[in-house]
């Protein structure tokens, strides 16, 4: 019983050994010729092969400034609310006129609602356009280092 003991792990030992080496040749092989770059904005990973780092890290660089070429500017929000109280108070003005009711009274009443509204919606048009800005980035940066010959992993 002693001596099945002493081969089994004498076995074991053996082929911890070289499945040791065989996953070091592999993974030597396998990334000699290639490897990944990434892009700290999106995340996104590429592999390549037949690129040195340094030509991969170019190439992302300058599809990164292609990607960021296309970005649109956003609205900033300051001053939404300042349009939306003018045209809440017009609006309530001539709802107020039209009512036989104090012009003045339901003018300050659409404006109030008008700022608010228009406060909202310009926080809305704010997010929608970053959101919009950072899939863009994503997709040109993607379809450049496609067309460049690299694999998107992500």
């Amino acid at each position: 019983m002693n001596t099945y003991k002493y081969h089994l792990n004498i076995l074991g030992d053996w082929m911890k050994k070289i499945l040791l080496i065989t996953t070091v040749m592999f993974t030597a092989t396998a990334f000699a010729g290639g490897g990944i770059v990434k892009d700290s904005k999106t995340g996104l990973i590429f592999d390549f092969d037949n690129v040195s780092q340094e030509t991969a890290i170019q190439e992302l660089q300058y599809c990164q400034e292609v990607a960021l070429s296309t970005q649109k500017t956003v609205q900033d929000p300051q001053g939404t609310a300042v349009r939306g109280a003018a045209r809440g108070a017009a609006a309530g003005a001539a709802v107020g006129a039209i009512s036989g009711g104090s012009g003045s009274d339901a003018a300050k009443v659409g404006a109030a609602v008008g700022a608010v509204g228009g406060r909202l919606g310009g926080r809305n048009a704010e997010q929608s356009g970053h959101q919009s800005n950072a899939e863009a980035y994503e997709n040109v940066l993607r379809n450049c280092m496609i067309d460049k010959k690299y694999v998107a992993l992500n």
